[in-house]
Formats: structure tokens, C-alpha cells, sequence
């Protein structure tokens, strides 16, 4: 027993080790930002609002969120805000563009990781 003890503990050090996912670093700017973006998502579900005039409130958040972003995530960032600009301008192609999904969902992801926006009620 007391042999398989050394291996036990180490073996539980690798295993957490790589069970870890790595949080990427974002600024209090970027975080209060994305926290300001999802309230505003939290808003529009409430009150079951959708379409264009909603796109228009959170594109200038997602603009926001795109310029404080960090560099690893702001690319998708500005794509994700310029889709929103264009939804708010009344042009409907982006809603169903994969693109346009995968630098949201990348955003929402980043933004979860780095600032815990979507497990708590704020982003600071």
C-alpha cells in the first residue's frame, strides 16, 4: 500500500494538471463590457424582444466589447459586432451565417472564461 501511495498522489497531480483548461486574461474594460452586452441579451429575452431596433441597442455594446478585447479574441470580436451593426441596419443575411455564429459563440465563450460573465451577475 504504501508504495501505490506515491504513484495514487502523482498520478492525481497529472490528472488535474491536464484537467485544467487555461483562463485566458482579459482586461476589467473587456469584461465590464461583455457584462453589458449580456445584460442587455437578458433584457431583450425578458421581454421577448428581437429583430433590428434590438439589434440596434446592442450593437453599439458588442462595439464596445470589440474594442476592448483582447487580441487573441478581437477579430471575432469585430466580426461578431460588425454583424450585429449590420442586423441593426436591417440586412437579415448574417442572422444564418456559420461565420458569423462561430465569432459569437468564440466571444461568448472568451468572455465566460476570462470574466465568469454568464455565472454571475457581474462582469467586474
Amino acid at each position: 500500500m504504501r508504495r501505490l501511495l506515491p504513484f495514487v498522489a502523482v498520478l492525481a497531480l497529472v490528472l488535474v494538471a491536464c484537467s485544467k483548461e487555461e483562463t485566458p486574461q482579459a482586461s476589467k474594460a473587456f469584461c465590464t463590457a461583455a457584462d453589458n452586452y449580456d445584460q442587455q441579451v437578458n433584457r431583450a429575452i425578458k421581454h421577448n424582444r428581437q429583430g433590428a431596433a434590438e439589434a440596434g441597442r446592442q450593437a453599439p455594446l458588442l462595439q464596445e466589447v470589440a474594442r476592448t478585447a483582447p487580441r487573441k479574441i478581437r477579430a471575432d470580436a469585430r466580426a461578431f459586432a460588425d454583424a450585429m451593426q449590420q442586423r441593426a441596419d436591417g440586412d437579415t443575411s448574417v442572422i444564418d451565417d456559420p461565420a458569423v455564429q462561430q465569432a459569437a459563440d468564440n466571444v461568448n465563450r472568451f468572455a465566460n472564461l476570462a470574466c465568469n460573465v454568464y455565472k454571475r451577475d457581474s462582469g467586474i
